[in-house]
């Protein structure tokens, strides 16, 4: 694996550490709790046309903040080792 490989590993498991630790939280379980009841609604409210288009939706959405929430992780994580070298932390 070189150099650059093992930093995106590195920088993929730091991110996925803290999706974890977010989903341990009682503001994840919550959010969770307001996911369910849209999609119960979603069952009552919408014919099944209309909730297989809804369902698309939400998924595009969600990859779209995945690979944003990824893309800025990763954009911090390199800011911050910037920030380090600059101030002679790290050379």
């Amino acid at each position: 694996m070189s150099n650059k490989e093992e930093f995106k590993f590195f920088i993929e498991q730091l991110h996925n550490n803290a999706i974890n630790d977010f989903r341990a939280t009682e503001q994840y379980k919550l959010l969770q709790e307001k996911l369910d009841k849209m999609d119960s609604d979603c069952d009552t409210m919408l014919t099944k046309n209309e909730k297989e288009f809804t369902i698309e939706c939400f998924e595009l959405l969600s990859e779209v903040n995945a690979y944003e929430e990824h893309h800025v992780y990763r954009k911090g994580m390199l800011d911050g080792i910037k920030i380090l070298k600059w101030l002679e932390v790290i050379k």
